[in-house]
């Protein structure tokens, strides 16, 4: 049972046992696993701070082939991000990041693309004074690494370009479709909305300008992809109703 050593950040932390912590973490060379710090709720030395949720971590541990779980050996902290600024919309938004992260992040199968966007989304969010462009920039690409993101140029079913037109999207799937062949209850989606997901697509977040993303601005885009997540996931998101339920 050789010690493996990887960058990676904490998903989640919880007490475990009487002394020890469950952990989830994504590792960059190893995808999303979940590990044992024993004792670390009693002795700071060997983890200190790098257990913390949303922390940018090196981690040593041992992994053995049929264990669900690793074995934390120690941890050094790189970069700690969660900062709430005693804010409840940044709090829940980044705990989305850990959940959306701890869903649809691959388990146990190496991830660069992945490990690299939630740095940088994790970065944006420091930086940013609003919550909406960091988080909707992580759904997006969390949805389109997965495979599920449908196309914003044309209908889904009649192929039409949907050009400056509004799209309506299918409330489960996500799929788009123009206005002629929209269902009956389908999410609008504007052609304004469909700009900046292409802008978000083509762009690295920090290069994409922040100013003017607010709830309002963020409302579409983030609708249907949460609805796509949903879907795929078989599941209700805690944080959704928590984020947008002042909306």
């Amino acid at each position: 049972m050789p010690l493996a050593e990887s960058e990676a950040v904490i998903l989640r932390s919880s007490n475990f046992g009487e002394a020890d912590k469950l952990v989830s973490f994504f590792s960059r060379t190893l995808g999303r696993l979940r590990g044992v710090a024993p004792n670390a709720r009693r002795s700071r030395r060997r983890f200190g701070a790098a257990l913390e949720p949303l922390s940018h971590v090196r981690l040593w541990f041992f992994e053995r082939e049929r264990d669900d779980l690793v074995r934390l050996s120690e941890s050094e902290l790189i970069e700690p991000f969660y900062d709430a600024r005693g804010d409840f919309e940044r709090s829940v938004a980044l705990n989305q990041v850990a959940e959306l992260s701890d869903l649809l992040l691959p388990e146990r199968e190496p991830a660069e693309r992945s490990f690299r966007l939630l740095l940088a989304v994790l970065r944006g969010f420091r930086q940013a004074e609003s919550v909406w462009l960091p988080l909707t920039y992580l759904q997006l690409w969390m949805v389109r690494l997965a495979g599920w993101l449908p196309s914003f140029e044309n209908c889904m079913q009649c192929r039409r370009a949907l050009g400056d037109e509004p799209a309506y999207a299918n409330p489960t799937t996500g799929k788009l479709f123009c206005s002629r062949c929209r269902k009956p209850g389908a999410r609008l989606l504007g052609a304004p909305a469909c700009r900046d997901a292409a802008a978000m697509l083509a762009q690295p977040l920090d290069k994409l300008a922040a100013e003017g993303w607010d709830r309002r601005r963020a409302a579409e885009i983030q609708a249907l992809l949460l609805d796509i997540i949903e879907f795929h996931a078989e599941r209700k998101l805690v944080t959704r109703e928590l984020l947008y339920e002042k909306a």
